[in-house]
């Protein structure tokens, strides 16, 4: 018969924390965010995102390695769930210029990141964990595109917020993204033989800068 701490050992296998905690956080702002869309009108994007990730969350596979770094799992739930709170932050009203630049990042963000989670699939993690090597779609390209699209698409949201606080809230967010990445690297470095020349090779956010 397995003794109790075995038995431990296997229900905390067989429960993956990070669904148990993002896939309901992302519910509620969901249902948060569609409040203040249906009153204030726009933005939508961001609700396809919070889907995205959900789905994802849902089907994605074991961990190979996960980070021990305490302000590393810190800066990557606020640097997720974080961006989704602009839409509930208003300014003055911004100009037409303004505001369609403003939707047009948010889009071109929004897609960009749909799309590398389209190829990130079940190595989807907030915190930093290593699975497998991805290098098709954007990721041949970069080697953090859903960090850029989080970056395109938080930055068009606070053209349209036109506020002060939003524009502050997102250049700690690059901050944030950047820890964020560092963090993930030293794991996927070390766990995975096939990321050092992955890494060699691309970019870390934008094509042949870094």
């Amino acid at each position: 018969m397995a003794s109790d701490a075995s038995v431990a050992g296997s229900v905390r296998a067989r429960l993956d924390v990070g669904r148990v905690v993002m896939v309901p956080a992302a519910f509620v702002l969901l249902y948060f965010d569609v409040l203040a869309l249906v009153h204030r009108g726009g933005g939508w994007g961001a609700l396809r995102w919070l889907g995205a990730i959900i789905w994802c969350y849902l089907r994605r596979g074991s961990a190979i390695a996960t980070s021990g770094s305490v302000t590393g799992y810190a800066a990557a739930v606020i640097a997720t769930l974080a961006p989704s709170t602009l839409p509930l932050v208003r300014g003055a009203p911004p100009g037409a210029v303004q505001e369609y630049a403003g939707y047009a990042l948010v889009v071109a963000g929004t897609g960009w990141a749909v799309w590398s989670l389209r190829f990130l699939g079940r190595s989807i993690s907030v915190i930093a964990q290593a699975r497998e090597v991805v290098d098709r779609g954007p990721y041949r390209l970069v080697r953090h595109p859903l960090y850029v699209g989080e970056l395109v698409a938080s930055f068009g949201v606070a053209l349209v917020a036109n506020n002060v606080g939003a524009f502050c809230f997102w250049v700690a967010l690059c901050g944030l993204q950047a820890y964020r990445a560092l963090r993930e690297e030293q794991v996927l470095l070390h766990a995975l033989p096939g990321y050092h020349d992955y890494r060699a090779r691309t970019a870390a956010l934008l094509p042949g800068v870094f």
